[in-house]
């Protein structure tokens, strides 16, 4: 048990995430699970659950910034899909996996209503992600020059097959090599959400427009974007240098 402790602070020391080292906390006890199922006598689990919990703490969503969006699309040049892709992601908030996932089926760009998207999310959720006109007129472009394929999946590698995750992945650590930045394509939905909440939309609004079951989640978002914070710090701190003002022109009168 006391070697576990040991074990734990050694990670923590080497500064490995509080995530790795759960992990490597449930490889270990199930390890020693297996050894008891196979009966090998003599031997206790050493990882006890309630004494080697690990805290994986509380991180706040990280945003991209500006001048880093800027070099990521200069790395992308005139890449048509690419480009698209990586517009949709910034301006609607879509998850990879849902640009991946997504049909010719599910655009919709000459109605009378917004141009929007029919986007499946997780645990098979639907809602409706609406378009700036940007990603609506790269989406117009690519869709028009997109080889005309019986695959119903919006978004195509050069084999003509639906590109995948990795491959959307892929093809962004390369324009980051580029760009000498280092992006994700979470951070891209990330700094969708912090946008919004910045520009004080109503939190039950991006909650809708992220696909998130619960307000919890969206919350996240408002402790790195809040105005009205930022406000009630600035207008708190200009009253503090005030009265410290005052009381040392009085100490000194």
């Amino acid at each position: 048990m006391h070697n576990v402790d040991e074990f734990i602070g050694w990670q923590q020391d080497l500064g490995r995430a509080q995530a790795t080292i759960r992990r490597r906390l449930i490889a270990l006890r199930m390890f020693y699970d297996y050894l008891a199922y196979i009966c090998v006598e003599g031997i206790t689990n050493p990882v006890v659950t309630q004494r080697h919990y690990i805290d994986q703490g509380h991180h706040l969503p990280r945003d991209i910034r500006q001048n880093e969006i800027e070099k990521l699309f200069t790395a992308i040049g005139d890449h048509l899909r690419d480009r698209t892709i990586f517009t949709l992601m910034l301006h609607t908030g879509m998850r990879v996996g849902e640009v991946v996932n997504l049909r010719l089926a599910d655009v919709y760009l000459s109605e009378n209503r917004p141009p929007h998207l029919r986007v499946l999310g997780k645990g098979q959720r639907e809602r409706i992600a609406y378009m700036s006109a940007t990603a609506t007129l790269l989406l117009n472009e690519y869709l028009s020059e997109r080889p005309a394929k019986t695959e119903e999946k919006v978004f195509l590698n050069r084999g003509g097959k639906p590109i995948t995750i990795t491959g959307i992945q892929l093809q962004l650590a390369k324009y980051c090599r580029q760009a000498v930045i280092w992006i994700t394509c979470h951070q891209l939905r990330h700094t969708f959400a912090c946008r919004m909440i910045a520009a004080e939309v109503p939190v039950t609004s991006v909650q809708k427009m992220l696909g998130h079951s619960s307000i919890r989640t969206t919350q996240l978002y408002v402790n790195v974007a809040d105005k009205q914070v930022e406000r009630d710090y600035h207008a708190g701190i200009q009253k503090v240098i005030e009265i410290c003002a005052t009381q040392s022109e009085v100490s000194h009168g």
